[in-house]
C-alpha cells in the first residue's frame, strides 16, 4: 500500500469542514438534543445528575452542563430532555462546532423558557400549576413554529421535549419532582403539553432512582445490557431492596490516606 500524502489529508479535512458548514448554513435552525436525567431522593435533599453529551446533526459534543439551578424559588432545579434548544447556524469560519455550541445564539432554549417563568412567578414549587407552565412552553413552541414551520416536522406524532422540575423542602424533608412533555399531535398537528406527573416523595417513601429522558437507552444498555456488569453490589441493592428514603443520607466522601 502506498503512503498517504499529508497535504491531501489536510485538503480532505478542509473539504469535509467546508461541506459540513455549508450543510449547516442551509438549515434555519439546528436542534441540540439528548439528555438523561437521574434523581435520587434522600433524607437530606435531592441528588440530581445528568449526562454531559449534546448531539447536533452528525456531531456529539461533551462537557455540556444541563442542570439549571434557579435563583428563586430556592432549592429548585430544572432539566429539559429531548430537543433542548435550537441554535443559529454557524458562519463559514467556524471549524469547531462543539466550541461554537457553548456560545452560539439560541433561537429558542426551552430550559431558559422554564427558568424565566419560574423565577418570575417565584411560587412555591409544591403549589405550582403544571398546566400554566405547560401552556407557556406550548406558546413558545408555537411562536417558534410560526417563524420556522419545518423545524418540528419530524416530531409530528412524537414528543419534542420533556421538562423536569425538582425541588426539596428542608422543613418537611419532602421532595417534589414535576414532569411533562410537549408534543405534536399526529392527527391535529397541534402542539400540546401532555403526561403531567407530580411525584411527591416523603422520608417514608420507598427509596428509588427516578430517570427521565433517554430511559429506553438506560434500561436496555445499562440495567439490562453490557453496562450492568459495571453496577456495584451497593448500587444494585439500593435499587432492588425496598427501604425508606429516611435511610438515604448524604454522607461526606471519606478521605483516603496514603503512606504510613
Amino acid at each position: 500500500m502506498g503512503t498517504r500524502n499529508p497535504l491531501n489529508i489536510r485538503i480532505l479535512d478542509a473539504m469535509a469542514r467546508l461541506i459540513t458548514t455549508a450543510l449547516f448554513a442551509l438549515m434555519l435552525a439546528i436542534p441540540a438534543s439528548g439528555t438523561l436525567v437521574v434523581i435520587v431522593p434522600s433524607a437530606d435533599g435531592l441528588i440530581v445528575a445528568a449526562d454531559s453529551r449534546t448531539s447536533l446533526p452528525g456531531i456529539f459534543c461533551d462537557s455540556q452542563y444541563k442542570i439549571t439551578e434557579l435563583r428563586k424559588p430556592i432549592r429548585t432545579v430544572v432539566a429539559v430532555t429531548g430537543e433542548v434548544a435550537f441554535i443559529a447556524p454557524p458562519g463559514p469560519e467556524v471549524n469547531d462546532m462543539c466550541g461554537y455550541l457553548k456560545s452560539a445564539p439560541r433561537m429558542i432554549d426551552f430550559s431558559s423558557v422554564v427558568k424565566l417563568y419560574l423565577e418570575r412567578k417565584n411560587v412555591d414549587p409544591f403549589k405550582l400549576s403544571l398546566d400554566d407552565l405547560g401552556s407557556v412552553c406550548v406558546g413558545e413552541t408555537e411562536r417558534f413554529l410560526r417563524v420556522y414551520p419545518d423545524a418540528f416536522e419530524r416530531f409530528v406524532g412524537h414528543e419534542i421535549f420533556s421538562v423536569v422540575v425538582a425541588s426539596y423542602d428542608p422543613h418537611s424533608k419532602n421532595s417534589l419532582i414535576l414532569n411533562f412533555v410537549v408534543r405534536i399531535d399526529a392527527v391535529t398537528r397541534k402542539v400540546e403539553a401532555a403526561r403531567f406527573t407530580r411525584n411527591m416523595i416523603s422520608t417514608q417513601s420507598r427509596r428509588d432512582v427516578l430517570s427521565y429522558g433517554e430511559t429506553d437507552y438506560q434500561n436496555k444498555y445499562v440495567f439490562g445490557g453490557v453496562g450492568r456488569r459495571f453496577l456495584t453490589s451497593d448500587t444494585l441493592s439500593f435499587i432492588l431492596i425496598g427501604r425508606p428514603v429516611s435511610e438515604v443520607r448524604l454522607e461526606p466522601v471519606p478521605q483516603i490516606r496514603t503512606g504510613v
